[in-house]
């Protein structure tokens, strides 16, 4: 007598026997259907292991050795299971999957009886990490050291420079970042920490200063990669108003200039109009540790650059300049 205590539980699978008596030799056995793989074979009561037989085509059973006569066969054959989704509810961990002894699967997941990815153990520097993946393609998550690392899962060893991230037409979207990027080694020197872009207001100004001026058009823009700085402007003003003193400065630069000689920088003037000199030509340099240019002009072709006095804006200029620079940071 057998019964059940409470709810009685649904089934999750069904099953199907076919019995036969076997002829003398007989190696073929038409059952009533089953799924491959979901099947078990007995021989007078014996389980046979896959190897014994072939049952591949979803109706026969074929054995690798002819049967004797009077020898029973059975094939129990099972439906795919349902699976049954459910809440745990618990104050605490609700499932916990201990391996001991050594390292390795903790997990095995399957498709048709085949292996596509484990979750397992594996130690490395005498800690215990957790690996996820299939075959020598797994991510291992490192505790001791803060990171998630490209690893065979298959034997546990480190896949340095060996694993993708995304492929080709099957790419990520956006990565957001508080560190850097290293590109092309491990070093400070590979370390991409910053990208920008955006916009500035460049000023035309002087030594000393500059009032009253206004402007039909006053655009910048930059690029910033790194330390080093891309500017690009278009300026038209309309009236210079008030500048004086001894040299002449573009100003507003995005970034202040760094520090040491090494981030010395430049630019030109790639057109202009409406000067208050006549140049064969204007080049700009950076000042340390300031956000503004020094303009220099050439009198004629051949002859040295000098530095270009307030008055050589003239009373309403038109430019386009780029400027490239380094920042300390």
């Amino acid at each position: 007598m057998s019964g059940y205590i409470g709810t009685q539980p649904v089934p999750q699978a069904t099953q199907t026997r076919d019995s036969f008596t076997c002829t003398a030799g007989q190696t073929s056995f038409a059952t009533s259907g089953y799924t491959p793989n979901f099947l078990d074979v007995y021989l007078n009561g014996v389980k046979l292991t896959a190897t014994d037989y072939t049952a591949s085509n979803g109706s026969d059973v074929v054995l690798a050795s002819g049967a004797a006569t009077g020898d029973v066969l059975e094939v129990v054959a099972f439906t795919t299971f349902d699976v049954v989704t459910d809440t745990i509810t618990a104050a605490g961990t609700a499932l916990t999957l201990d391996r001991t002894g050594s390292d390795g699967t903790i997990l095995d997941l399957k498709k048709d009886g085949s292996t596509v990815g484990s979750i397992g153990a594996q130690t490395r520097t005498g800690n215990t990490e957790l690996g996820i993946g299939t075959g020598d393609t797994g991510l291992n998550f490192f505790n001791q050291g803060d990171a998630i690392c490209p690893v065979n899962m298959d034997n546990g060893f480190d896949r340095n420079g060996a694993i993708d991230l995304g492929r080709d037409g099957v790419a990520f979207k956006d990565l957001y970042l508080s560190g850097g990027v290293y590109l092309g080694g491990t070093g400070s020197a590979n370390k991409l920490d910053d990208y920008e872009e955006g916009t500035w207001t460049p000023v035309l100004s002087s030594s000393n200063g500059e009032s009253g001026q206004s402007y039909n058009s006053q655009e910048g823009s930059y690029t910033k990669v790194g330390s080093l700085v891309y500017c690009s402007a278009w300026i038209n003003v309309t009236s210079i108003g008030t500048i004086g003193g001894s040299y002449a400065f573009l100003k507003g630069l995005p970034f202040t200039v760094g520090s040491g000689n090494k981030n010395y920088g430049g630019g030109v003037i790639q057109h202009w109009s409406g000067f208050g000199v006549n140049s064969a030509g204007f080049t700009i340099y950076t000042e340390l540790n300031t956000t503004y240019c020094y303009i220099h002009y050439r009198s004629s072709f051949g002859t040295e650059a000098t530095y270009m006095p307030p008055a050589g804006w003239g009373s309403s200029p038109n430019l386009m300049v780029t400027i490239t620079y380094r920042t300390d940071s």
